[in-house]
């Protein structure tokens, strides 16, 4: 993606997301691979501050996400970038709200530790040490 300039990986987006309909009837992962797609695009523009269309795309697949079936890890992905969107915005509480949400859906279903070390490296370019210990912090969760 970061080859592409925004206007054109926009539109390109956009394409897609018109495709996915017709393919949503031949493809059952077409949901999956479509989500994969908004969630590094979204990433990609979080990354390169530009938060007025990634808070578009977050719209628009907020949107499709609630046209289909639900399953813990979407759900889960889709808290974690409206969280991080919305704390970049500066709206930090409920940014940190929606990311510690997404980071217990995880640990509740088991997730590897691996995939909640990625998300906290991940998320350490963006949030303070202190912020990252509060959600992360399951101490007072017993499974």
């Amino acid at each position: 993606m970061p080859f592409l300039d925004e206007k054109f990986m926009f539109h390109l987006f956009q394409e897609l997301h018109q495709k996915s309909i017709l393919y949503d009837n031949f493809r059952y992962d077409s949901f999956s691979m479509l989500f994969y797609i908004y969630n590094n695009i979204i990433l990609f523009m979080l990354e390169h501050d530009h938060l007025d269309t990634a808070e578009l795309l977050i719209q628009k697949l907020t949107y499709y996400f609630n046209q289909q079936e639900k399953d813990y890890y979407h759900r889960a992905r889709l808290f974690n970038l409206q969280g991080l969107a919305l704390y970049l915005q500066g709206k930090k509480e409920i940014g940190l709200s929606l990311i510690k949400r997404s980071n217990l859906i995880s640990y509740l279903s088991e997730h590897s530790s691996t995939f909640i070390n990625n998300e906290k490296n991940y998320l350490s370019k963006y949030l303070t040490a202190n912020e990252l210990n509060n959600v992360f912090n399951f101490s007072k969760i017993k499974l």
